[in-house]
């Protein structure tokens, strides 16, 4: 028995020491440590083993185990370290260096680092220009080289990589004063238009200075979502198609400036704008709003003038708050947060507590007259322009009525309820569907009045339709019109019914099939890949299958060769 432990020993070592990657690691676990691996076999075998020798033996297992276990961690930091150190070199060479040929777009690369530390040594020997930094790096991030570089080399211009669009660290960047933040993947019209704005200003000074001629502003489109939604809101939409890096290059003058950042919230954007005076700020503003506000959804937008550069970080949260204050469904807005005074007209209510016990008694007593007592409501409150914020609140007392009265027959928990009514809101696309959305919601507080059934079935004939077009754009709008109901009501049915939403589905069932052909065929292109399953981009699609597998396409693609 001792002679078997050993050679297992020295055999689960030998493999270890040998092992590649993480996947041949994980196969020796499984052969020597797994149920049905070596030293569970020996194990089994103590029934033949003398009981005065169990103990020693089970010592031994012990010991074997152990020392396997201590050198399969050691193998498997070696690798992770090889591995992140892999991925920083592809992301250097891919992200910073992208292949540009710098010597002919006028520049001389000084010098290259891995860190951030090591960056910030080569800046103070070099004194460079300007410095190129992804977001993320060891030790020391992008954003905090650029806080230093900002504290003792202010005329070194910096430009931040990233592949996150949240605003949170486009805040940082912004008080940091950076020269430009670049989202991934960088297209080669960007890296020349950017060369082109380095030569112009390098030797002279940024527009975006510390003179107020700096604007602040928040664009909506449509409603506001508080948090997270199972939907694709009208909202980012209308962000993806409006064209807005052209249109604002079309507007502003060669010297007026404008940095573009995404926000967390997926109906905002954020803008800093710079403008020679304050005329100019003035009507920069009103053409931004009359070219956002001229399409297919009502624009809120929240602005604020004559602002310091390196103080535009501190308006973004006053605007957003008076964004919320003020945004009115189905209403385009110009609001200027340059005042500190506010008055407010004192409206009265368009509702009152008979109001909202008789939709709960209707919704109790499955009323057919809920929707002329909730519409009776909401038509008043949309004809005196109540505020997204303020319905809210109407739908939220509703709940909050119908829980205290009657509490037996209230099953579901009230923030998940909640949150349908934000979706809804944020989903606002046409009055009417609106309501229908929310009688949906309201009508299925009553359990009983469900019909599992049914539920079941409407999910069944989704899922169907996804998979017999998984290849095809699939919107919620799509699935709204095939099926007949609003798009929020399909996604909390089927997210119900199969535990994912019809967007997390149709994406899982789209990498299933790119993994299919890339086994069948390892000659495809990957853009050929994403094209077959329904991706629009094969950037998109190889960070979704990232996301989904752990693997890029061509890692999955090369893992048995």
């Amino acid at each position: 028995m001792k002679e078997r432990l050993q050679a297992i020993r020295e055999e689960a070592i030998a493999k270890i020491k040998n092992a590649e990657d993480m996947g041949v690691l994980n196969d020796v676990r499984v052969e020597i440590l797994g149920k049905k691996g070596q030293l569970t076999e020996v194990l089994k075998g103590m029934k033949n083993v003398a009981p005065e020798d169990r103990p020693k033996v089970g010592q031994l297992v012990n010991d074997t185990r152990k020392a396997i276990e201590e050198k399969m961690e050691e193998v498997k930091k070696e690798l992770e370290a090889k591995a992140r150190e892999a991925k920083l070199k592809a992301e250097v060479i891919d992200v910073i260096e992208q292949k540009i040929a710098w010597n002919e777009l006028g520049f001389e690369v000084v010098g290259s680092a891995t860190n951030g530390v090591k960056a910030l040594e080569l800046v103070e020997k070099t004194q460079p220009d300007v410095v190129i930094t992804d977001i993320k790096m060891p030790i020391m991030t992008g954003i905090e080289l650029a806080g230093w570089i900002y504290q003792n080399k202010p005329d070194t211009k910096v430009i931040i990589v990233s592949g996150y669009s949240d605003f949170e660290y486009a805040r940082k960047a912004l008080e940091y004063k950076v020269f430009d933040y670049l989202l991934k993947p960088i297209s080669k019209d960007k890296v020349s238009e950017l060369t082109a704005r380095i030569k112009s200003e390098i030797g002279s000074k940024s527009k975006m200075s510390d003179d107020n001629n700096t604007i602040v502003v928040l664009a909506c489109a449509g409603a506001y979502l508080l948090y997270g939604s199972e939907v694709l809101l009208p909202g980012e939409r209308f962000w993806t198609d409006s064209g807005i890096d052209t249109f604002m290059d079309n507007l502003l003058t060669t010297s007026e400036e404008y940095i573009f950042f995404n926000s967390n919230m997926l109906s905002e954007r954020l803008m800093v704008i710079t403008a020679e005076t304050e005329e100019r700020q003035e009507e920069l503003i009103h053409k931004i709003y009359d070219g956002f506000s001229n399409k297919n959804l009502p624009v809120t937008i929240v602005y604020q003038k004559g602002v310091l550069f390196k103080d535009t970080g501190k308006y973004f949260s006053k605007l957003r708050e008076q964004l919320i204050k003020h945004l009115i469904l189905n209403k385009s807005q110009l609001l200027c947060c340059n005042s500190t005074s506010e008055s407010y007209e004192d409206i009265s209510q368009p509702y009152s507590k008979s109001d909202v016990d008789s939709i709960v008694f209707a919704i109790k007593n499955k009323s057919d007259d809920l929707k002329n007592k909730l519409t009776t409501v909401l038509d008043n409150m949309m004809s005196s322009e109540c505020t997204q914020e303020e319905i809210n609140g109407f739908l939220n007392i509703i709940l909050d009525t119908y829980t205290l009265n009657y509490p037996k027959l209230m099953k579901r928990k009230n923030t998940s309820v909640k949150k349908e009514f934000v979706n809804a809101l944020a989903s606002f696309v046409s009055y009417e569907a609106f309501v229908d959305d929310i009688i949906s919601i309201l009508s299925s507080l009553r359990t009983d009045k469900r019909d599992p059934d049914r539920y079941e079935q409407l999910a069944n004939e989704v899922e169907e339709y996804l998979i017999n077009n998984y290849n095809k754009n699939i919107t919620s709008d799509v699935l709204s019109k095939e099926f007949g109901f609003v798009p929020s009501y399909i996604s909390r049915l089927f997210k119900r019914q199969k535990g994912v939403s019809p967007n997390e589905y149709v994406t899982k069932y789209r990498i299933e099939k790119a993994k299919k052909l890339i086994e069948e065929n390892n000659d495809l292109r990957i853009k050929d890949i994403a094209d077959a399953v329904g991706f629009k981009e094969a950037y998109y699609f190889s960070k979704t299958f990232k996301r989904e597998t752990g693997m890029w396409p061509t890692e999955y693609s090369a893992r048995d060769k």
